[in-house]
């Protein structure tokens, strides 16, 4: 009998409604709490309609880079893991090499990638690569869908693993054949969250005899902090010891930096004052940081002389760059709920209160100190300093403050104060270009009424531009600050102060655009300034308007930054 000519149509029709791969995939995003992805589009066309179909939200940035950027400040604002996706080839070899910050920043990321087809692997298929080692470096965990009946139980692992222990991005290959194909209702264990390690009795007893004998202790307080949502935790601590606090650029948030005990950021990204008086501490107590370059301005932090305790979940972190007297492996918030309560009836000595009010003082004269900065005047350009203390002034102390690397970090991570414990403070963790697509991703986790602005310079923006239109298709109301020097600021400074005015322009200097004028077209509110008052009415405006923004800001490539590279060549003001 021969088939009627629709047969096959309906044929086909019946054999796609069967629940595949795509839609195990959906389903076990779904259940274990993930209600967006970022991307860029692929060829997998049915997984798009899965996700659809299962109210997964997709939100289409313009590269692969800027998807993954928009994933990991979503995980970081939310504390929840954050799913992206890159098509075969090309596409997830975007996402592999975007990754990096997020393994730097411990963000629990999920790299979902198709592969090509089972069925032409290993024969040269257009933009077939190997892809698991591009991604060896920059995830914790990797996995291949082999069976479709085991799609669903490797999502879930993917999510629940990305968050375990210390968070960091894994990565799943899906090949596109095994994308389509019938996919049995398998069960699968759903993520959870395991209860944290918290310190023995015997390592919190050694923590408060080392503080009973110091004389000036110093908390030194990371991501690990903010990671273990730990922050109010680190402030009763802080408070119940009388301990002085300085944090990392991480760990900005860890506690109010407009307490009485908070000394601000240090490092090399850090102000002048913070730096000074770290050194003249004798004990330290480091909770959830590595101590990496950044944090210790080049392993210099703490001095070689001074007693150290370092707590970390991982083991491994612990006297990895320096030496210490005592380990602890905890998590933050364990630790600072068990010594805050070991240390109530524990008198605070005169030595320690002397060394508090020592601190609070020198870092009230440095405030003033910078507010003076600020006021100064500028003919032609804004400076920095100016800029940050408005953006405090205006924005509210949960709004979101996002930052590129190089100077944009030192700007904003030394000068700008978070008022608020926890994380309203995100920075580049090293990578260029970061701050615009990353502010976009915080805006998109942030709650109604929480607004994300972005500090970026030209040479970092410069990376996403075509993100504009991300910001306008799916009205995204952040506010996009770009310090305009028509340079790489950091390069051109370094050549003037370290290698004697010998300045090589063709790898520092832009031409001078105007980026106002290009986020216009896209439909932004946008205002270009060279004032600090003209800055100040642009950002009410932006503020008051609710909707995309950017102001590009003129600003003077000779102005330095509050980084430690240069100390030994010139005194900051700052």
């Amino acid at each position: 009998m021969t088939k009627a000519s629709g047969d096959t149509a309906t044929e086909h029709k019946t054999e796609m409604a069967a629940p595949r791969v795509a839609h195990a995939v959906a389903r076990a995003l779904k259940d274990n709490g993930i209600d967006r992805i970022f991307l860029v589009t692929g060829g997998d066309l049915l997984l798009w309609q899965a996700l659809r179909d299962h109210g997964i939200a997709m939100h289409l940035a313009r590269s692969e880079a800027a998807s993954v950027v928009m994933a990991d400040a979503y995980a970081r604002v939310t504390g929840k893991p954050a799913v992206v996706y890159g098509q075969w080839g090309p596409g997830a070899a975007n996402v592999a090499g975007a990754l990096a910050d997020a393994w730097w920043a411990h963000s629990p990321l999920v790299a979902i990638t198709s592969t090509v087809s089972t069925r032409v692997e290993y024969k040269n298929e257009y933009q077939e690569l190997d892809q698991p080692p591009m991604f060896q470096s920059v995830t914790k965990w990797q996995a291949r869908v082999t069976r479709a009946d085991r799609a669903g139980e490797l999502v879930a692992q993917a999510v629940r693993t990305a968050a375990a222990g210390c968070p960091r991005p894994v990565h799943l290959d899906i090949p596109f054949d095994t994308i389509m194909e019938v996919a049995p209702n398998a069960r699968y264990a759903p993520a959870f969250t395991p209860t944290p390690p918290a310190p023995s009795a015997s390592a919190v007893d050694d923590i408060v005899s080392r503080l009973a004998r110091s004389e000036r202790p110093m908390i030194l307080a990371g991501n690990g902090v903010l990671l273990a949502d730990a922050a109010l935790d680190l402030v009763a601590l802080a408070e119940t010891a009388s301990v002085p606090v300085l944090t990392t650029l991480g760990g900005k948030g860890a506690i109010p930096e407009n307490h009485p005990l908070s000394v601000g950021v240090a490092g090399r990204y850090s102000s002048k004052i913070s730096n000074e008086i770290a050194r003249e501490a004798d004990l330290v107590l480091v909770i959830g940081t590595d101590l990496g370059g950044l944090a210790t301005d080049t392993y210099t932090l703490p001095s070689a002389t001074t007693e150290v305790v370092q707590v970390d979940l991982s083991p491994e972190a612990i006297g990895r760059t320096r030496a210490v007297q005592a380990g602890v492996v905890a998590d933050a918030g364990e630790l600072c709920r068990s010594l805050a309560a070991a240390l109530t009836l524990e008198p605070v000595t005169d030595a320690r209160r002397t060394w508090c009010e020592s601190v609070q003082q020198r870092r009230a004269a440095w405030k003033e100190d910078f507010q003076a900065v600020a006021r100064r005047p500028a003919a032609g350009h804004v400076r920095p300093e100016a800029i940050v203390s408005i953006l405090r002034e205006l924005t509210h102390e949960r709004d979101l403050l996002v930052v590129d690397t190089g100077f944009m970090g030192a700007w904003g991570g030394a000068l700008f104060p978070v008022h608020s414990p926890g994380r309203t403070f995100l920075r580049a963790a090293g990578t260029l270009g970061w701050a615009f697509p990353a502010v976009l991703g915080a805006q998109l986790a942030a709650p109604a009424g929480q607004r994300a602005f972005a500090l970026v310079g030209d040479g970092g923006f410069g990376y996403n531009v075509g993100d504009l239109e991300t910001a306008m298709r799916l009205d995204i109301p952040a506010v996009t600050i770009v310090l305009n020097n028509a340079s790489l600021g950091y390069e051109h400074v370094g050549f003037q102060h370290a290698l004697g005015g010998d300045v090589v322009h063709e790898v520092c200097d832009f031409i001078d655009v105007d980026h106002a004028k290009v986020a216009a077209v896209y439909g932004l509110f946008a205002a270009r300034v060279d004032s600090a008052q003209d800055f100040r009415g642009a950002l009410k405006q932006a503020i008051a308007g609710a909707r995309p923004a950017l102001i590009d800001v003129v600003v003077d490539k000779e102005r330095i930054a509050p980084v430690t590279t240069f100390d030994a060549l010139l005194k900051r003001d700052v």
